[in-house]
């Protein structure tokens, strides 16, 4: 089981990275921005709510045993290291 949470700020590499290693372990990859921005026109110009954000993160990391995620978890954004560091010490 593979559970990796690469940090970073924006435009740094992240996602880049966690691609190339999800393609690498051959598992899925998701990116913080995916989650943190509502679908707009133009793009990243509102981001989601906090409580919805994290639900849909969580759901999406519970759905698979082995994943890679990239981005930053700043803005005092506490809530989304049960998803990442904890979970990879467990099972």
């Amino acid at each position: 089981m593979a559970r990796i949470h690469i940090l970073g700020a924006s435009g740094s590499g992240t996602s880049t990275l966690g691609k190339a290693i999800a393609n690498k372990l051959v598992v899925p990859h998701f990116d913080t921005n995916d989650f943190y921005w509502l679908p707009t026109n133009p793009p990243f110009t509102t981001p989601r709510p906090t409580a919805e954000r994290l639900a849909l993160l969580g759901e999406k990391l519970a759905a698979h045993p082995s994943w890679v995620l990239s981005g930053s978890a700043s803005n005092g954004e506490t809530p989304l290291f049960p998803y990442t560091i904890s979970s990879c010490f467990s099972a």
